[in-house]
C-alpha cells in the first residue's frame, strides 16, 4: 500500500477544530489504498496505536518571550499587566493594538514556528528508515506548509498543500501592509514546488486558481466522523434550546441579530421567554456579556464556557436548534467552518445567522438541515415556525435524511483526497472524479494505480 506523510500541527487529542480534518484523513485513507504516517508535535494523552504517528518536540516562542520578561508563560498579557479588554467586539484599546503588532513580529510566519526544526529533524530520521510516496501538509498553521516544502526536497515525492483556511487570501487574517507582503512572498516561495493545492470550498479553490494558475486546485469539504455519533442520542431538552459550540473570534461571529429578534418576539408575546435558552459553549469573550445585557436577555442566555469536545457533542445532540454564526465580512462566501459538519452529524436543525450568502447557505438549503437567515424577517419566520413545532410536539424535527448528510462524512472526504493523491503521483488511466470533487479545468483526476507507487 502506498504511504502518505501527513504533516499537521493539529492532531487529536489536541483540543482544536483543526485536529478533525487530519484525524479523518488518517482514519479513512487506508480504505482507499493509502497508508498515512502522521507527523505532529507531542501532546499529553495521545494514543498512538493504529495509525503510525511520529511525535516531535516543540518550542513555544511566545511562552519563551514571556519568560524573558518574568511573566507567566501560560497566562494572557492583559490579565498579567492589569489591562482591561475592550467591551465591544469590533474595537481595541491602543495597548492591545501594540501587543497585536508585537505578536505579528515575534511569531512570523505564525505562532507555531517553533515546531519547524523538530519536524525537519524527524523527517530526516524518517527518511533514513522509511519511504513515503506522497506528502500532505494541512494548515493553518502555515508552518506546516513551510515544513512540507523542505520535506518534498528531502523525500523526493509529490506534495499536496491542504488549506483548512487560506493563507494570504484569508479574509479573516489581521495581517496588513508590510506583514501581508512578507506573508505573500513566503507563501509564493513555499508553494512554488507544491504539486497540488486543496481547500475546503469551491470559492476558496477559485481564489487559489487565480493566484496560482499553473497548479491544480481542488475543493474537498470538511466532514464529520459517523463514529462520533454512533451512540443513541440523549433526550432533547425540555426547553426551546438554541446552542452554539465554538469560538466567536473577537466578534467576527456576532449573535446580535438573534438577540434582537428574540427580544422582539418576547415583547409581542409570540414566544414565551420562559421556554427559551440560548447556550454558548466555548471561550467567552468580554463583549458577549455586554450584548446580552443590552438586549436584557440575562435570564435567557447561558454561558457555561469551554467544555470538552465530548460534552460539546452531547449538548449539540440534545438541543432543539443549533446556532451557526456566519463570518462578519460580507466578502466571505466560501467559509463552511468545521462546526457546521459536526452539526450535521448531530442531526439537529441548524439556524445560521450572519454573514453573506455562500456555500453555507447552499449546503443548508440543499440538505434541508436548516436555514441561513440572511435577513431579520427570515430569522423571525424561522424562529416562529420552529417554536410552533416545539410547542405542539415537544421538539423541532430535523429536515435532512441520511442520504442528505452522507456526502459530508470524513470517509467521503478521505475518498476525495485519495483521488487527488493518485492524480499527483502519475497516471495510467484517466477517469471521471467521484461526485463532489471540484477541481481546476486543467487537472486530470484518476482512480487507477500510479506508476510512482
Amino acid at each position: 500500500m502506498p504511504r502518505v506523510l501527513l504533516i499537521s500541527y493539529h492532531y487529536p487529542p489536541r483540543p482544536s477544530v483543526g485536529s478533525l480534518r487530519p484525524a479523518g484523513l488518517a482514519k479513512y485513507l487506508p480504505e482507499f489504498g493509502w497508508e498515512p504516517i502522521v507527523l505532529t508535535p507531542t501532546f499529553p494523552g495521545r494514543d498512538i496505536h493504529g495509525t503510525q504517528v511520529w511525535e516531535t518536540g516543540y518550542r513555544d516562542v511566545i511562552a519563551d518571550w514571556k519568560r524573558r520578561f518574568g511573566l507567566n508563560p501560560q497566562a494572557g498579557l492583559h490579565a498579567q499587566l492589569n489591562l482591561p479588554l475592550s467591551a465591544m467586539p469590533t474595537s481595541s484599546k491602543w495597548y492591545t493594538k501594540i501587543m497585536d503588532f508585537a505578536w505579528v513580529c515575534l511569531t512570523y510566519p505564525d505562532a507555531n514556528k517553533g515546531w519547524t526544526p523538530f519536524a525537519l529533524e524527524a523527517i530526516s530520521e524518517f527518511n533514513r528508515s522509511q519511504r513515503a510516496h506522497a506528502i500532505i501538509s494541512t494548515g493553518p498553521p502555515s508552518s506546516c506548509h513551510v515544513i512540507a516544502r523542505k520535506a518534498k526536497s528531502m523525500l523526493g515525492c509529490p506534495w499536496i498543500a491542504d488549506f483548512r483556511d487560506l493563507w494570504v487570501q484569508n479574509l479573516a487574517a489581521t495581517n496588513a501592509g508590510i506583514a501581508l507582503r512578507m506573508q505573500g512572498g513566503l507563501e509564493k516561495r513555499t508553494l512554488r514546488t507544491a504539486d497540488a493545492l486543496v481547500t475546503v470550498s469551491e470559492p476558496w479553490a477559485e481564489r487559489l486558481r487565480e493566484r496560482y494558475p499553473d497548479k491544480p486546485s481542488y475543493a474537498i469539504a470538511n466532514g464529520f466522523d459517523p463514529d462520533d455519533f454512533a451512540s443513541p442520542p440523549p433526550p432533547l431538552t425540555r426547553t426551546f434550546s438554541i446552542t452554539y459550540t465554538g469560538q466567536l473570534y473577537q466578534g467576527k461571529r456576532d449573535p446580535s441579530p438573534l438577540f434582537e429578534v428574540l427580544q422582539q418576539l418576547f415583547q409581542n408575546g409570540t414566544v414565551d421567554r420562559g421556554d427559551v435558552r440560548v447556550r454558548f459553549y466555548g471561550p467567552i469573550e468580554p463583549w458577549l456579556l455586554a450584548i446580552v445585557q443590552r438586549y436584557s436577555l440575562q435570564d435567557v442566555v447561558e454561558m457555561p464556557g469551554k467544555v470538552s469536545r465530548e460534552e460539546a457533542l452531547l449538548r449539540q445532540r440534545e438541543s432543539q436548534l443549533l446556532l451557526q454564526l456566519g463570518w462578519s465580512d460580507p466578502r466571505e462566501t466560501g467559509q463552511y467552518t468545521g462546526k457546521l459538519f459536526e452539526y450535521l452529524g448531530s442531526r439537529r436543525p441548524i439556524l445560521a445567522v450572519g454573514g453573506a450568502r455562500g456555500v453555507m447557505t447552499e449546503l443548508l438549503a440543499k440538505t434541508g438541515a436548516g436555514l441561513h437567515a440572511l435577513s431579520r424577517a427570515e430569522l423571525r419566520e424561522f424562529l416562529v415556525s420552529a417554536y410552533a413545532q416545539y410547542r405542539s410536539g415537544g421538539f423541532v424535527p430535523f429536515g435532512a435524511s441520511e442520504a442528505d448528510v452522507k456526502p459530508y462524512t470524513h470517509r467521503e472526504m478521505a475518498h476525495k483526497m485519495s483521488v487527488v493523491l493518485t492524480t499527483i503521483c502519475g497516471v495510467t488511466t484517466v477517469t471521471a472524479p467521484p461526485q463532489g470533487v471540484a477541481k481546476s479545468k486543467e487537472a486530470a483526476v484518476v482512480l487507477s494505480s500510479s506508476s510512482c507507487l
